[in-house]
């Protein structure tokens, strides 16, 4: 379904890969957290990596921590989640003209995961495929109260 949601007031096309019907979202009242996770289809190490970000997607349901994608590529919204889905990607992933909201600049290699606080500025840059565990010791470097079950 594509959700369109609101975030400390920055309104974010986001396509949520279960369904392809449009809907919207009404603006979440507590800022989230984000880790934003740039991938592509032709990038191992990010097929690698999209069973970790899944699992820890799941973990960190009930935070105040959410993960999205992009796609580097700068696909179509269509093609984009076709090639998500085909990869098994079960986070929202953002579209790239919105994340130019974030300031953030396309990544020189892949993947690179970007934590953003509320008020949407970078304050970890990780380049790599990344565990559960080095997202979750990162996010606690940064004081935020996620545990794993």
């Amino acid at each position: 379904m594509i959700v369109a949601a609101g975030l400390v007031g920055l309104a974010l096309a986001m396509i949520q890969l279960q369904d392809s019907r449009a809907a919207s979202q009404s603006p979440q009242a507590e800022a989230k957290w984000l880790i934003v996770n740039y991938w592509s289809e032709w990038c191992a190490p990010c097929r690698l990596e999209i069973p970790v970000l899944n699992a820890l997607n799941e973990t960190l349901s009930s935070t105040n921590v959410t993960i999205v994608g992009v796609n580097f590529d700068e696909d179509p919204q269509g093609i984009t989640l076709s090639i998500a889905a085909d990869m098994g990607i079960e986070f929202p992933t953002l579209a790239m003209d919105v994340v130019a909201e974030f300031k953030l600049r396309a990544p020189d290699v892949l993947p690179t995961t970007y934590i953003l606080s509320p008020a949407r500025e970078v304050v970890a840059k990780m380049i790599g495929a990344q565990t559960e565990e080095s997202l979750l010791a990162q996010l606690a470097s940064l004081n935020l109260p996620v545990e794993k079950d």
